[in-house]
């Protein structure tokens, strides 16, 4: 995660297991929050599916995740509950219109 004037960058690998292994880079544009907000928006741009579009809303000790691709054909949510100082646990799952794309549970841990 970087912090830059005006938006923060989150860039992430995300090594599949598998036969073949897969290896998926994904990288988020983030709106800072605002004084006393609870939610910003963010963007990115997936490799398999192209942009996304998304909302993160605090809540407790998790961040919430919805987004949907501009069409509106994928869509999808998360949750990203924090498991230490530098680590999240994540659920979430993706929608190809009303066809369940994918679902994940991973770990985030920061490195550095």
């Amino acid at each position: 995660m970087r912090h830059e004037p005006g938006r923060w960058r989150f860039e992430a690998v995300l090594r599949l297991r598998g036969d073949p292994t897969r290896v998926t880079h994904n990288r988020y544009e983030i709106e800072p929050f605002s004084e006393g907000a609870r939610s910003t928006h963010w963007t990115s741009s997936n490799p398999a599916i192209g942009a996304l579009r998304g909302r993160f809303v605090l809540s407790g000790d998790s961040i919430l995740s919805f987004y949907a691709s501009p069409t509106g054909r994928y869509r999808g949510f998360e949750c990203l509950k924090q498991a230490g100082e530098r680590s999240y646990s994540v659920r979430g799952a993706m929608l190809d219109e009303d066809k369940l794309m994918s679902t994940w549970a991973l770990e985030l841990t920061q490195i550095g």
